[in-house]
């Protein structure tokens, strides 16, 4: 479990600080909205330790928050947050899921790939 959580802890500090540095152009104000959405994901993922319900629902939080933030903004950075929202979407911990370890290196993958594209798009 704990290498659940610190891993999706990790894939997030790693979308942060993406978006920190990357925050400028014409949606400065989406792209800000996104870099709190993670940093408060942050916390909750690490207040949620020992609670995969807690963890579960702070990462659907966080796709509902990029989801609403993508309606919010326009070409490459809504592609790319509606990106994240679906594979952030897409994840659950399911402890009894004996390939939960593949699919956390998949989501891990996919997200670092739709932050790529955030901070591209936010830049």
């Amino acid at each position: 479990m704990n290498i659940l959580r610190n891993s999706l802890a990790v894939i997030a500090a790693s979308a942060l600080l993406s978006l920190t540095a990357a925050c400028g152009g014409g949606q400065t104000a989406v792209c800000e909205e996104a870099t709190k959405a993670f940093t408060d994901y942050s916390t909750k993922a690490a207040a949620a330790a020992g609670d995969i319900k807690g963890l579960n629902t702070a990462t659907g939080d966080l796709a509902a928050q990029l989801k609403d933030l993508s309606g919010k903004a326009d070409g490459d950075l809504k592609v790319a947050l509606a990106g994240m929202a679906d594979s952030w979407g897409s994840f659950k911990i399911d402890l009894s899921d004996p390939a939960a370890a593949a699919k956390l290196s998949e989501f891990g993958k996919k997200a670092t790939q739709a932050t790529q594209e955030l901070a591209s798009a936010c830049s």
